[in-house]
């Protein structure tokens, strides 16, 4: 026999039933504790382990996204006060059969979003717990620690332009061709490609991370041959 309980006043009382009951109250309880994880990633908590000294050094780690939802990732991140990063292309104009248009600006790697927090479970399951998160580069117990000054080399060449539509030159890479990666949170790992793109000048990889191949998408600037 189904247990019911009666929720409202005696104008407009709702039947639950017990089963329906519990799932609610499981939902609201994952949802209490996905935010509690999260909030381990915040710049509070690693302000604060980083003054105790008793956790992991803070770091820019690396969390594989759905591509076309990292900007909607960060904003999530950026809402419970996480150190998050999508670098950009700029906004350009550009003349196409003699009309101008507007290239948007977009991830310079897609598909990744950079976090900057102490690797903490905890904060490594919050991060997971986030929506088109798919994992974490290096794994959740592990991750891949990526290099601080890489990413201020990587941002700053963003904002100059170095990345922007057009502005990549004539390339001579071949399809599972050994690279090298010059620029970025992956800077300096081998990989092999496996896609090129020339009418947007991006190129797929695949970069080894101790041994792990890792699928990225960049830009062909962001590559070197060995």
């Amino acid at each position: 026999m189904t247990m019911q309980f009666r929720k409202g006043d005696l104008r407009g009382m709702i039947v639950v039933s017990a089963e329906a009951w519990a799932k609610s109250d499981r939902a609201a309880s994952a949802n209490r504790m996905r935010i509690d994880h999260l909030s381990m990633a915040s710049r509070r908590v690693v302000a604060r382990l980083e003054a105790e000294g008793d956790a992991p050094k803070p770091g820019w780690f690396c969390l594989r996204v759905i591509t076309g939802c990292e900007k909607a990732v960060e904003k999530v991140l950026s809402a419970a006060d996480v150190e998050s990063l999508v670098v950009m292309t700029n906004e350009r104009r550009v003349w196409k059969r003699g009309r101008s248009c507007i290239i948007a600006s977009r991830p310079v790697i897609k598909g990744y979003v950079l976090v900057r927090c102490c690797p903490v479970p905890a904060a490594m399951m919050g991060l997971l717990q986030v929506d088109d998160v798919i994992d974490i580069v290096g794994g959740a117990i592990r991750p891949y620690r990526a290099d601080a000054d890489s990413i201020s080399r990587f941002k700053m060449m963003a904002a100059e332009g170095k990345y922007d539509p057009g502005t990549v030159k004539e390339h001579s890479f071949e399809l599972k061709e050994k690279v090298r990666v010059t620029d970025g949170p992956f800077a300096s790992f081998p990989a092999i490609i496996v896609a090129i793109d020339d009418e947007k000048a991006l190129v797929s990889v695949e970069v080894d991370i101790f041994g792990r191949p890792t699928p990225v998408h960049m830009h062909l600037d962001q590559i070197e041959k060995i």
